[in-house]
């Protein structure tokens, strides 16, 4: 059986000191002339080259608007902190800068999965990134996600009126993970429940394996990685086994395709197509397997975060019962008016479900940064006689960004309607109402989906999707926890997701 996560921290344990020791001694004797350089000039900032409890001191009280550095083992040494008002280096494409590898870093995906060309030649992300943002493809999607959000809950969560005991964790993500296999795959092995659970478990162990590994010390990951990546890739195997027959299938359909008769219209269709006009390879079932696999980054990890992040805050809040009866009320106001949800235009206009969503994403994040970026050539200029040298990695403190004072009153607390409450009060006009900051819309203040050049395109999609689920919920279940107090647990710059919540479920009587 696959390592559990308790098993994978205690060799990280016993690897630690060791580690830690071995990274301050080659930062200490092997850091090159324009690092050490930099260190000169950002220090002042607040970042002491030595102490322990300096580097607390730096990320809690360094001046605002300035950048710092932060040791980490992620690169085996420091990453520069950016603050907001160098944003703009995201907005244009610069020689010297590239994101790819630091993302791919980010993930580890060279050690967690075999096949490299599957990330070096991002065939799948190109797919997903061309087709999702289309606003006609967003749309069409609405009445099959919605769909699928329904027997989903139904399977998972349950339709007893009596409390039952579910994890939260786990069913909140088998919910969403059915609904992306549902535009990946298509009826009926979307609702194969042997794949849906190996899919689930690999998208987990994937992020699980990726956070430990960039707790190690580079030198140390060729070897080290290949015992904390079997557990992905014993599922993504598993994964491969049930879904080969249908690629079979699916791509002997496409070859003996007639003009005028009907096709698949789902990833895995669309996947197959542009595959075609490339090379043969590319046509190999387990790669397209595997490039279907690596999506479940996104359709079921990030997403299900997101989800069950939440399903959390809103009910674990102390204003649960005025919030949940107003998204309800919303929820029944715009289904009478639409029909349901399950149009895109109907969606959009869950305009308190979406303040809920966001809210939650930024009180919630998966990670203290996000943004990274290498510099790969030359030096990059932040101003203030601060240049950072090729080799050094940027990356944004998007965390307290989020938990800003001056651009969110009561930063901490979690406020279901922050962002659509002074839209309801009166009568505003069309401009006003434009100036709306929906889930979609990315700020300074606020980057879960990133910015600049660095935004994710199928955030349309992915709001869409979990606004539908979070809207089920409010209007289906009433949900219960224990009392006790629920802390978010940290791996590094990685919030680590809330797998032993346990709460108390029912279905509403409709």
């Amino acid at each position: 059986m696959p390592w559990t996560m308790g098993a994978q921290l205690a060799l990280l344990v016993l690897l630690v000191t060791v580690i830690v020791f071995a990274q301050r001694l080659f930062q200490k004797f092997f850091r090159n002339k324009d690092e050490a350089d930099l260190w000169t000039k950002v220090e002042p900032i607040g970042v002491s080259s030595g102490g322990i409890f300096s580097w607390t001191r730096a990320v809690t009280g360094s001046a605002q608007n300035q950048p710092f550095i932060l040791p980490t083992m992620w690169t085996g040494g420091s990453v520069v902190v950016l603050p907001p008002s160098l944003l703009h280096l995201t907005k244009k494409v610069y020689p010297s800068m590239t994101r790819h590898q630091a993302k791919m870093d980010h993930l580890q995906l060279p050690y967690m999965i075999s096949d490299h060309d599957v990330i070096d030649n991002l065939i799948q992300f190109d797919i997903a990134r061309k087709k999702l943002r289309q606003a006609e493809v967003v749309s069409s999607l609405a009445s099959i996600t919605e769909e699928e959000i329904d027997v989903a809950f139904r399977k998972y969560w349950g339709t007893s009126e009596t409390w039952t005991s579910i994890n939260a964790w786990d069913n909140c993500t088998r919910v969403i993970t059915q609904a992306g296999f549902r535009i990946l795959i298509g009826l009926p092995l979307c609702r194969n429940e042997l794949l849906l659970e190996n899919a689930r478990l690999y998208a987990n162990y994937l992020f699980k394996g990726t956070s430990i590994i960039n707790c190690l010390p580079p030198f140390s990951r060729p070897v080290l990685a290949r015992i904390i990546s079997w557990p992905s890739k014993y599922y993504q195997a598993r994964c491969r086994r049930i879904l080969r027959p249908l690629i079979e299938q699916r791509i002997r359909e496409f070859k003996d395709h007639k003009a005028g008769s009907q096709k698949p219209d789902d990833f895995l269709q669309w996947l197959i197509e542009h595959c075609s006009k490339l090379e043969a390879k590319e046509m190999e079932p387990d790669k397209i397997s595997d490039r279907i696999l690596v999506l479940c980054i996104a359709f079921v990890f990030a997403m299900g975060y997101i989800f069950c992040s939440s399903v959390l805050d809103l009910y674990k809040s102390s204003e649960k019962i005025t919030f949940v009866a107003g998204l309800v009320a919303e929820c029944k106001r715009v289904s009478a008016e639409h029909g349901g949800l399950s149009t895109k235009k109907a969606v959009d206009s869950l305009y308190r479900v979406d303040s809920a969503l966001r809210e939650s994403m930024r009180v919630s994040d998966v990670g203290a940064t996000s943004i990274p970026i290498d510099v790969v050539s030359g030096k990059v200029d932040l101003g203030n006689g601060i240049q950072i040298p090729p080799g050094m990695r940027m990356v944004f403190a998007t965390q307290p960004m989020h938990l800003d004072p001056d651009s969110y009153p009561t930063p901490l607390r979690y406020d279901a309607f922050r962002f659509s409450r002074k839209y309801e009060d009166t009568e505003k006009s069309e401009q006003e109402l434009g100036e709306r900051e929906l889930c979609t819309t990315i700020t300074e203040s606020f980057l879960p989906f990133g910015y600049g050049k660095f935004q994710c395109p199928g955030r349309w999609f992915a709001t869409q999707t979990i606004k539908q689920a979070l809207a089920y919920v409010a209007t289906n279940y009433d949900i219960e926890f224990d009392g006790r107090q629920y802390k978010r647990q940290a791996l590094l710059n990685m919030m680590l997701p809330p797998e032993y919540v346990e709460m108390s479920v029912r279905r509403r009587r409709v």
